[in-house]
């Protein structure tokens, strides 16, 4: 339930057009809700006062997800967002193959003890089983919507990559995409067409002390930073994805954390700027470097050396609340796994 106060310079509009031009409810989201004005309720057709309370119900929405009580690390909470660190070897929702004992069993039986009532839980990103990390799960359709529409949401992983990534070596990857590049161009409406977190832009002022530190970390993040424009395509039924001019535009950054000559891997940190299946792991195996543990796309697992699964963690994200319009930034260490290879 949502409660808005009326102000005056929203006379007259209709109650539709407010809460979805004013409060940034979707189209589709208001389908689903009851308003009560000063506490009797009305249509959404109706026109506001100049002053008054306005009270939006959404319609309750169940789930066949059967709940099941798991242990779940909640990094934050609160009305309208449930962000959770999810392990590895943990499927986010039920398949044709895999109906329970999910995250989404967790999130439900969750909000039944919380609430009292069966919620449907509304996942605004998902991770593949092996790989661990933060997923953002929405507890109503306001909240929902407002991050698929309005939200500028980031997303940062930690991969354990194959091989030592150097300077040198980031220059030959650097090399092969610019080659790359002028040979399959990018059409330039894709990239329009992202959403507006897609490019950051950078503000430049006066360079005095800080700002000109600031400006040489920016640059040394910079020769550190390769980024990958190659389309993913998928080829018919085959659950592996490849790079082709076929497929879907998607870009990554990948930032060179730290090398492990002694273990011939490397740490990076891999931003999306799409979200396409399987995108980072495509990505990185299309530089050279897959991922540690990647059955599909690597050389897969290796337990005597500790590596169970693929070495993959979203471990930072970045997004808008839906009520308080303000930024919420999360962060969370690595997870115990990976932390223990790169240490032994």
């Amino acid at each position: 339930m949502k409660k808005f106060r009326i102000e005056k310079e929203h006379q007259r509009m209709k109650i539709s057009q407010y809460l979805r031009e004013v409060q940034n409810y979707s189209g589709r989201s208001l389908r689903n809700v009851e308003v009560f004005l000063n506490g009797k309720q009305v249509r959404l057709t109706k026109k506001l006062p100049s002053h008054g309370n306005l009270r939006v119900v959404e319609k309750k929405k169940g789930t066949d997800i059967k709940p099941i009580k798991l242990p779940l690390d909640i990094i934050f909470e609160d009305e309208d967002i449930l962000v959770v660190n999810k392990e590895p070897f943990l499927l986010t929702h039920p398949t044709q193959k895999k109906a329970d004992f999910t995250l989404a069993n967790g999130i439900v039986n969750h909000f039944l003890e919380k609430y009292g009532e069966v919620r449907v839980p509304r996942f605004y990103n998902r991770l593949d089983m092996n790989t661990s990390g933060l997923i953002i799960i929405a507890k109503n359709s306001f909240a929902q919507a407002f991050l698929q529409n309005f939200s500028i949401f980031e997303k940062k992983y930690l991969a354990i990559v194959d091989g030592i990534i150097d300077d040198e070596e980031i220059s030959r990857i650097k090399d092969e995409l610019a080659k790359d590049e002028e040979n399959h161009k990018i059409q330039d409406f894709e990239k329009e067409n992202l959403k507006a977190e897609v490019e950051k832009v950078r503000k430049v002022g006066k360079i005095e002390n800080e700002e000109f530190e600031e400006k040489q970390n920016f640059e040394k993040d910079e020769k550190n930073k390769i980024i990958i424009e190659r389309r993913i395509f998928r080829d018919g039924d085959n659950l592996e994805r490849i790079i082709d001019e076929k497929g879907q535009y998607a870009k990554t950054a990948v930032k060179v954390l730290k090398t492990y000559h002694e273990k011939n891997v490397t740490l990076v940190e891999c931003e999306l700027f799409t979200g396409r299946t399987h995108q980072i792991r495509v990505h990185l195996k299309s530089i050279g470097h897959t991922i540690i543990g990647d059955e599909l796309y690597g050389n897969g697992l290796n337990k005597e050396l500790g590596i169970n699964r693929q070495f993959l963690h979203a471990y930072k994200v970045k997004f808008t609340h839906p009520a308080s319009k303000k930024e919420v930034e999360l962060e969370i260490p690595m997870f115990t796994d990976m932390k223990e290879f790169l240490e032994k």
